[in-house]
């Protein structure tokens, strides 16, 4: 073979080599692209369920120290609100009773959640060293008031520290735990709540354009009963209950410290689930609905997503467009084991 041929056939192979070379960079290059715009879609489609800011407001709705653990779960849930990154001054807490200084509370100025074990996570204090802030206590919490606060209606003396300054940019979560029957929530054994309440409170909030999407919680006895009413006019509502019409929700068992139960079982598995893998960015309320199963809280969950009215499946919401902050806010206070 003559030495022109040798070339010949070595710049063929060289240029067999680079095309090979070119067509897996450009493989790569298609891979990478796709990735990114995967990575980017579903960060779009994730983003798409927050709002501009996020509130909380909680409801403890029983009066006496022996129903402590209504107010064990407010707390937990507002603890939880702080360490996924709402600020104080966007969560609202309400206690018909505040134990955490009551005569009677054995543990003056303590609040727990989890019985008959080591005390380690004080829920009236928050992992900064201050006190958890309750906006309105004791006799004057009421349907009426709570009416009030979520629908805007206040008096001019009425701080705005007190109030729920959302918009229609707003994600709200809100909590109630008490006592609750067929269709109502019991208010200091004295008031209720009615479920057609409950759903002109929120059909008012959603023709005052008082949020953009609002996840709802109940953790009483037939608390299913109470989103009889939630229809069209309360679009962008997703509601969960801790019990169906016709069951009972169930305390978790007393503590020999206290004397009483300091949870509900609903609740305390819900924060169970929320400190560990909830906490994860991936987490989201269909993950939510999973572990909260009969076997763990002792009733059934329901989850009315009639009123949810959006095209977007509420299953894949991240628990933090509801009980955290937009991404890109920067917070001090993290998770630690409850």
């Amino acid at each position: 073979m003559s030495f022109r041929n040798c070339s010949a056939h070595a710049h063929a192979r060289e240029n067999a080599s680079l095309a090979r070379a070119t067509m897996r960079l450009s493989a790569l290059c298609c891979l990478a692209a796709t990735a990114t715009a995967a990575t980017a879609a579903t960060a779009t489609a994730t983003d798409q369920y927050y709002g501009e800011d996020t509130w909380v407001v909680v409801v403890g709705a029983s009066r006496y120290f022996a129903n402590y653990r209504h107010a064990g779960n407010a707390l937990a849930v507002r603890k939880a609100a702080r360490r996924f990154g709402v600020p104080r001054d966007r969560i609202l807490v309400l206690l018909a009773e505040d134990p955490t200084l009551d005569a009677r509370n054995p543990m003056r100025g303590e609040v727990y959640l989890h019985a008959n074990q080591k005390f380690t996570d004080n829920l009236a204090v928050d992992d900064d060293g201050s006190y958890a802030d309750v906006d309105y206590a004791n006799e004057e919490v009421t349907p009426e008031l709570v009416r009030n606060l979520l629908t805007g209606r206040y008096d001019s003396s009425t701080p705005k520290s007190k109030r729920l300054d959302s918009n229609e940019h707003s994600n709200i979560f809100v909590y109630f735990t008490g006592h609750g029957g067929d269709e109502f929530l019991k208010f200091h054994d004295a008031d209720e709540l009615s479920a057609k309440e409950l759903a002109l409170t929120f059909a008012e909030m959603r023709a005052k354009r008082r949020f953009k999407r609002c996840i709802l919680v109940v953790d009483t006895c037939q608390a299913g009963s109470l989103f009889k009413y939630l229809d069209n006019s309360t679009s962008g509502i997703l509601a969960m209950a801790s019990a169906k019409l016709g069951e009972n929700a169930y305390a978790s068992p007393a503590d020999a410290t206290t004397g009483v139960a300091l949870a509900d079982r609903f609740t305390e598995q819900a924060i169970r689930w929320l400190s560990s893998t909830g906490s994860e960015p991936g987490a989201t309320w269909g993950h939510f609905v999973h572990q909260m199963t009969r076997a763990r809280t002792g009733s059934t969950l329901e989850v009315y997503d009639k009123a949810w009215g959006s095209a977007l499946d509420w299953r894949s919401a991240p628990i933090r467009a509801f009980l955290g902050d937009p991404p890109g806010e920067e917070h001090s206070l993290t998770f630690a084991e409850l």
